[in-house]
């Protein structure tokens, strides 16, 4: 595990922004895994500062995101409208080239068949660019979720009121990529930003792997950087 500090959130975006395009000049069609939430945010918008400026070009790479919530296809808060407002197209991915979950798929449990053997059809993932969680998790693979390949998950109500999803909605539902299928990637670049994550920066780092905390599951991958923040790594 490599551990890079930073002083903000903005420095923390450039670097991941400078890992992506180093990745991609090197082997433009590689497979990478995408995340959502505020994390990310400032690096896709480098990352499509770049592209608009000609020196970030991802268009022969494919894309399959971390995880969708189970919402109605026009519900602005799927993470498929998320990819389309802050990724995809802005920062030169080919959308045709981009997977992601059904967000209303008739059979859950066959859509994450479907998922799962697309990335193995795609010759698996190459990097997976990754947030955490306040409390470990890892896309939705959540404290005590030991499933290893991509899943249903049942979202608790604080994630469920985080997102802004009402009664009538829940229990909330979301597909996730697997804890198995996350560690299969050759490479992983966890972000990390905000004393929120200073916790599950520590047990990362501690090397004491526990269900509890799922983020402690990577901490013996063969090629795992992460980009914190001087708050993320404050403990």
């Amino acid at each position: 595990m490599k551990l890079e500090v930073f002083a903000g959130p903005e420095q923390v975006a450039r670097a991941a922004a400078d890992v992506l395009a180093a990745a991609v000049a090197a082997a433009p069609a590689l497979v990478l895994a995408l995340p959502t939430g505020r994390t990310p945010i400032p690096t896709y918008a480098e990352l499509a500062r770049r592209h608009a400026a000609g020196t970030f070009d991802p268009s022969r790479a494919r894309g399959f995101n971390l995880d969708e919530l189970l919402l109605p296809r026009d519900d602005e808060r799927t993470f498929r409208a998320f990819m389309e407002r802050h990724a995809w197209g802005r920062i030169g991915l080919d959308r045709g080239r981009c997977d992601i979950p059904d967000c209303a798929a008739a059979d859950p449990e066959a859509e994450c068949r479907r998922y799962e053997a697309a990335i193995a059809d795609a010759g698996g993932l190459d990097l997976a660019l990754l947030g955490v969680g306040a409390d470990g998790h890892i896309a939705y693979n959540l404290p005590g979720d030991g499933e290893a390949r991509t899943h249903l998950v049942r979202l608790p109500d604080g994630l469920a009121d985080s997102l802004g999803v009402d009664a009538g909605q829940r229990p909330l539902r979301a597909i996730t990529m697997g804890l198995g299928t996350i560690r299969a990637a050759r490479r992983l670049v966890l972000l990390a930003t905000g004393a929120s994550k200073a916790r599950a920066l520590r047990e990362l780092r501690a090397g004491r792997p526990s269900l509890e905390w799922p983020c402690s599951l990577l901490h013996d991958h063969a090629d795992l950087s992460v980009l914190a923040d001087r708050a993320a790594a404050g403990e």
